[in-house]
């Protein structure tokens, strides 16, 4: 057996908190709040992140300032089970730019400007009669 296997290190670089960032990136566009033990499950699926639980998931909410900045609380409900609630983009302290959005034109294909169909199936009747011969 190899020693990391034994060895869980956690710093803001390991694929554990990574995989974490990204997990909580993707859920927090969906919903405010998710399960400790579900959240724990999603972020072991991926890969370098199989040793991943609730105790690396404190430490790097403790010493993380990403993760602190997509987490607003973890407790627990009134059911005993532990609850992560997420803050919003407007709550959290990332300063997230939207993407360009390109200007979309009715009169032009999608597929650019010079798109000519005669020519494409010219061209390719072409190509297809040159591998005949």
């Amino acid at each position: 057996m190899r020693a990391n296997e034994f060895i869980i290190e956690v710093n803001d670089r390991s694929p554990s908190a990574l995989n974490l960032v990204d997990t909580l990136e993707e859920i927090r566009s969906r919903t405010d709040q998710i399960r400790v033990d579900s959240l724990v499950n999603l972020v072991r699926r991926k890969p370098g992140s199989e040793m991943f639980n609730v105790d690396i998931l404190m430490d790097l909410f403790k010493n993380n300032n990403t993760v602190k900045n997509m987490i607003s609380d973890i407790k627990r409900d009134r059911y005993d089970i532990g609850q992560i609630y997420l803050k919003n983009l407007a709550q959290s302290d990332d300063i997230v730019s939207e993407p360009e959005k390109p200007e979309f034109d009715s009169n032009k294909s999608d597929l650019g400007s010079n798109f000519d169909p005669q020519k494409t199936i010219s061209t390719m009747a072409k190509r297809a009669a040159k591998k005949r011969i």
